[in-house]
């Protein structure tokens, strides 16, 4: 049990750090303009919490700690969310939590949930690329 645990977990981390990956309209600040504005990463055997977040708007977050089943059995719940502003100016962030029943997204258009309500006025294209 605890290698498939440890392999959704990594899918999580992967899965925020290729959602948080630079875009061709991020590109267009430069490198040397790029700055932290705040990052924590605080690591114990039992949870975890890190975040960052970077001058052009880019946000990152996660945390996961152990949690117990009435029955006693141990699972990994993990939360985070990832953001970035858009070309249009509007802040795009998807917020979620996984644990033993799988991957549970919302995404969040200004201040707007869209998914998993459903998609209003939102190209299916962007949407599956928020998703993942």
């Amino acid at each position: 049990m605890k290698p498939v645990l440890c392999s959704f977990v990594l899918l999580a981390v992967v899965c925020c750090l290729v959602q948080s990956a630079p875009t061709e309209s991020s590109v267009k600040v430069k490198n040397s303009e790029l700055k932290v504005v705040d990052q924590s990463n605080n690591h114990d055997p039992e949870e975890f919490n890190w975040s960052y977040e970077l001058s052009d708007g880019r946000e990152v977050r996660q945390n996961a700690f152990w949690n117990t089943k009435p029955d006693g059995t141990r699972y990994l719940q993990v939360n985070g969310l990832y953001s970035y502003v858009g070309p249009d100016g509007v802040k795009y962030t998807v917020s979620y939590f996984a644990d033993e029943t799988g991957y549970h997204p919302t995404v969040i258009v200004g201040d707007q949930p869209l998914y998993p309500e459903g998609p209003q006025d939102i190209d299916p294209k962007v949407l599956a690329s928020l998703l993942g």
